[in-house]
């Protein structure tokens, strides 16, 4: 038995995802709220007999390993890693024999190396006095300079090089890293900085920002690791790793921008914290968080109004259904600066957050006079495009009311300038399906529903309802027929139906079609023989309809061709009477 299939027979899917996600018994599967697309209503289905799941919304799908490489952003080696220690599986073949999962174990260990490195000068070493009276007087305590991993680099060019060097780590591996630069020679990328490491969720040191002491130094302030196999800005939060509990506990992330914010506020008994280095919220960023809380609070130093960045990030998170907030700053502090001086009115600034399309319009109202036609005519450039991305209709239309209110004008006015605003951008709604959703036409659709009730109902018999009715021809949609002639194949052999067995036996290709078929919510209907029979009846009466209008429309267009002869036309004519008047047989029987 191969690593997989030991882990996939000791985990459940259905208590692996229960334990992300909130389940709930539909028929002989789950469903609950899709985790990778905003939904309201839930279309996330997980079967315990395929270990399998399908969300109907966004059309994501897979087995166990899909969804944690989905949920938790990892490729497919750290997935299989984290599910074996789950499952109490010893790895045959360990994700650090592959090449790539070499160098990114490589990279971990040299990253935590540097890390000690600069926290053992930082703490122990005379180089970092400097570092240790800088952090001192901005309040930062020795427990939360080992709490969050805090250190310093020397002033010199090759400290840490030559220390990783004798820990026998080459210049490659370094250079990968980003803690040394290949330029004329080699030397550290950070000197003469108070270094803060940056870890993923999980602990792992991914990289390190870097601030300068020494004001005259004729360099960036702050430099932080670029782009490497193991670290991306775009996923990563400071902070994250030591706050995640609090934040899961408190169900709020509060955003910062900065390391110092974050630590000041940990030390201020602020725990559910995280730094976005910047104004950038990303995508990673959001779907990061969603596995800790549905609730942001944004406590930046910068104005968000006037930020296209900060307002991206808003309108990714809106659509992924966070609630987020805008914290109030005391005027001129940053939250390092608010916490040091007076948690508790700071602790109360962030109780007394205000939504943040609040915020937008208290900003916007703050800046421009309302009382002035000019006044409002730049509110509301301001503001329709982003009451133009509000994914929710409801709450769009909360604050269509309110922006008409605010500037004394009609809601009709608000909206056609909505509207207009939104086909000006090309807006599409983000309430259409996914682009990862599989988009099909109604009759595909309706074979796919077929094979749902097939295979969730008494799929012998129900299969012999199609062989007698000769209906098995009829399947159009690709898959679905080469599900079909599986099928046969399958029953050929066995009277009895196992949908592991049979599903165990289909090529790759043919599984999410059958894991959409099989996960599809019939809850209602399987529950009840008679309603089951009944709608299995309807589905194909209108199966025949629509097979027998597309042999129609096929047949017309023959009549059309040049080359066809008189007897040929007649022949033709003839099968186009006898489709019609089934076609009416059928519509008069439904």
């Amino acid at each position: 038995m191969s690593d997989v299939d030991e882990i996939k027979s000791r985990l459940n899917i259905v208590d692996t995802i229960g334990k992300i996600l909130k389940l709930k018994k539909a028929g002989r599967n789950f469903k609950g709220l899709c985790p990778f697309h905003s939904e309201k209503t839930p279309s996330f289905i997980v079967s315990p007999d395929r270990q399998t799941f399908h969300c109907f919304g966004c059309g994501k799908g897979g087995d166990i390993f899909s969804f944690i490489t989905e949920y938790h952003h990892v490729d497919f080696t750290e997935a299989l890693e984290d599910l074996a220690a789950t499952a109490g599986v010893t790895l045959t073949r360990k994700f650090t024999d592959s090449k790539e999962g070499s160098l990114r174990q490589k990279l971990l260990e040299v990253n935590h190396l540097a890390s000690e490195f600069y926290q053992y000068l930082l703490m122990t070493h005379a180089l970092g006095e400097k570092g240790k009276l800088y952090l001192k007087n901005r309040g930062i305590s020795d427990k939360s300079i080992k709490t969050f991993s805090l250190g310093y680099s020397a002033n010199s060019w090759d400290g840490l090089y030559k220390f990783l060097r004798k820990k026998g780590y080459d210049d490659d591996v370094m250079e990968k890293a980003g803690l040394v630069i290949k330029q004329r020679g080699i030397y550290d990328r950070f000197r003469g900085r108070i270094m803060f490491t940056l870890k993923d969720h999980r602990g792992n040191v991914v990289g390190f920002a870097g601030r300068v002491l020494d004001p005259d130094v004729k360099e960036a302030k702050y430099i932080n690791t670029s782009e490497t196999p193991v670290y991306s800005k775009s996923n990563v939060l400071y902070g994250l790793d030591v706050t995640k509990d609090a934040i899961q506990k408190s169900n709020e992330a509060v955003i910062m921008e900065g390391e110092l914010d974050v630590i000041s506020s940990f030390q201020a008994g602020i725990s559910n914290v995280v730094a976005i280095k910047g104004t950038a919220l990303t995508e990673g960023h959001v779907r990061l968080l969603r596995r800790f809380t549905d609730r942001l609070a944004f406590a930046l130093d910068s104005d968000m109004a006037g930020d296209a960045a900060s307002r991206r990030g808003i309108e990714i998170a809106d659509g992924m259904g966070m609630d987020m907030r805008v914290v109030s700053l005391p005027s001129g502090k940053d939250p390092d600066e608010a916490a040091r001086e007076n948690a508790g009115l700071f602790k109360k600034a962030i109780k007394d957050a205000v939504p943040v399309y609040d915020y937008f319009i208290f900003s916007a109202l703050a800046r421009f006079d309302v009382a002035t036609a000019y006044g409002k005519k730049k509110i509301s450039e301001e503001l329709l495009p982003v009451l133009a991305k509000i994914d929710n209709p409801i709450v769009q239309n909360h604050y269509v009311k309110k922006l008409a209110t605010t500037i004394g004008t009609s809601e009709d006015a608000i909206a056609q300038s909505l509207q207009r605003n939104q086909k000006s951008a090309g807006y599409k709604e983000s309430r259409e399906p996914s682009p990862d959703a599989v988009v099909s036409t109604r009759p595909e659709k309706l074979e796919v529903y077929i094979l749902a009730l097939l295979l969730q109902g008494k799929t012998v018999e129900l299969f012999e309802d199609l062989q007698e009715g000769n209906l098995l021809p009829e399947f159009s949609h690709p898959t679905v027929h080469k599900i079909m002639d599986a099928l046969v194949s399958y029953l050929a052999h066995s009277r009895v139906f196992l949908i592991k067995d049979f599903g165990d036996g289909l090529p790759p290709e043919l599984t999410p079609t059958l894991d959409e078929a099989f996960l599809w919510d019939l809850a209602d209907i399987v529950a009840s023989e008679e309603s089951f029979i009944r709608e299995w009846q309807r589905a194909l009466a209108e199966f025949r309809k629509t097979f027998t209008r597309r042999k129609m429309y096929e047949l017309t267009l023959r009549t059309g061709e040049t080359d066809i002869s008189p007897s040929q036309t007649d022949d033709i004519k003839k099968q186009l009477k006898g489709l019609a008047d089934t076609l009416r047989s059928l519509e008069k029987s439904s």
